[in-house]
């Protein structure tokens, strides 16, 4: 039976990129509103072990990623917020999923 994942983001501020197996599946660039999107990343899966990365980018003050993936029904949360304390520029976080589709 075929794996199914989800990726599922809330709330960026300010890039979000995501990477499936090293190929881009996701990019937003946000100013720190709310948001529910989802990408279906089933149909993308190899056989076998896959890898989802996911980077998050501060242009500048505050930093917020917000969301979840979710692997066959199993829900696993992100969250990376500083805003109350602000964050340097640059890649501020990163997530890291193994996707088993053996």
């Amino acid at each position: 039976m075929a794996t199914t994942a989800v990726l599922t983001v809330n709330y960026t501020d300010n890039q979000l990129v995501a990477y499936l197996n090293g190929a881009q599946v996701y990019n937003r660039i946000g100013g720190g509103e709310s948001i529910n999107e989802q990408v279906v990343l089933t149909g993308n899966l190899q056989a076998g072990v896959n890898q989802l990365l996911l980077i998050g980018v501060n242009f500048s003050g505050p930093a917020h990623f917000q969301g979840s993936v979710n692997i066959d029904g199993r829900s696993q949360d992100f969250n990376f917020d500083t805003r109350k304390d602000g964050a340097p520029e640059g890649v501020v976080t990163q997530f890291y999923y193994t996707i088993d589709n053996s």
